[in-house]
C-alpha cells in the first residue's frame, strides 16, 4: 500500500542524523514523527486545523524520546506567492481528515456544502528564510509535498527559487487524481521545475527521463498511473552518491 512505499522512501532518502525532512502537509503526524526519530532535523506544517490540533499533540507526546527536540509542526500552508496571506482551505469530507486543500478540487468535495475556514499560507522559501532557518545550500534537505490537488500550481512556483541553485533539496510529491484538470501551461511549469533535476522517478520505481520529456508526455505519465502510487521522487547526482541505493528500484 502507499503507506508502506511512503515510508520506505523516507528511509531511503533520509541520511540518519544528516537529513533536514520538510512534511507538507504534515496531516496527524504519522510521517513527521517517522522520519523525525532518525532525522538530522523534520519540520511539519499543516493548514486543517483539526488536523494540526492531533499532530501537535503527538509532537508532543513524544517531546520526551531522545529525538523529540528535533521534530516541530507549525499550523498554515504552503502556498504559490500570488496566494500568500489568508486564503480560503476546503475540507474534502470533514475536517481533520487527509483529503483538505486549497486547490479547486479535493476528494469527497462536496461543492457549496464544504466545510471552508481561512488559513495563512506562506512561500516555502519564506518559510525557509524567516521561521525554520534553513540556510543555503541545500545539499541534504528532503521535501515532502501531498496538497490534494494543489500540485499544478504551486510545483512551478518553486522554480525561479531554486534555478540558479548548485544544490537543489530532493523532493517527494505526490499527485492527486484532480490533478486532470490542470491546464497544459501548468503541466508545462511542472515539468520545467523537474528538468532542474537529474532523476526523477515515478513511486520511487520508474525513472522518467525528464531531459527529454515534453509536458504531453508527463501528463500521460501522470494519467496513466492515476490507479497506482502517483508520487515523484527527484534528486541530483551528488544525492545518489550519498544514498548508493537511490538508482536501483
Amino acid at each position: 500500500g502507499w503507506e508502506f512505499n511512503t515510508f520506505h522512501i523516507f528511509e531511503k532518502y533520509t541520511v540518519p542524523n544528516e537529513t533536514i525532512v520538510v512534511d507538507f502537509g504534515t496531516w496527524i503526524g504519522p510521517t513527521l514523527l517517522f522520519h523525525g526519530s532518525f532525522s538530522r532535523r523534520s519540520f511539519g506544517i499543516e493548514a486543517d486545523p483539526v488536523a494540526y490540533a492531533v499532530a501537535e499533540y503527538n509532537v508532543e507526546l513524544n517531546r520526551n524520546k531522545t529525538w523529540g527536540g528535533r521534530v516541530s509542526v507549525d499550523p498554515g500552508c504552503i502556498a504559490r506567492p500570488e496566494d500568500v496571506g489568508m486564503t480560503r482551505m476546503k475540507a474534502g469530507g470533514q475536517p481533520g481528515k487527509s483529503m483538505s486543500g486549497i486547490g479547486e478540487h479535493v476528494a469527497q468535495d462536496r461543492g457549496s456544502r464544504s466545510v471552508t475556514w481561512m488559513v495563512q499560507c506562506y512561500t516555502l522559501s519564506d518559510i525557509f528564510d524567516n521561521y525554520w532557518l534553513i540556510e543555503k545550500p541545500y545539499k541534504d534537505v528532503f521535501i515532502k509535498i501531498d496538497v490534494e490537488s494543489y500540485e499544478c500550481k504551486l510545483i512551478p512556483s518553486f522554480y525561479d527559487w531554486l534555478r540558479n541553485e548548485t544544490y537543489l533539496p530532493k523532493m517527494f510529491i505526490s499527485f492527486h487524481p484532480q490533478i486532470a484538470g490542470c491546464t497544459d501551461e501548468e503541466y508545462r511549469g511542472v515539468l520545467t521545475f523537474f528538468k532542474l533535476y537529474d532523476h526523477v522517478r515515478f513511486g520511487d520505481k520508474e525513472e522518467f527521463d525528464v531531459q527529454n520529456a515534453t509536458a504531453e508526455d508527463f501528463k500521460a505519465k501522470v494519467s496513466a498511473r492515476k490507479n497506482i502510487d502517483n508520487s515523484v521522487v527527484a534528486y541530483q547526482r551528488h544525492h545518489a552518491e550519498k544514498l548508493p541505493g537511490a538508482q536501483q528500484g
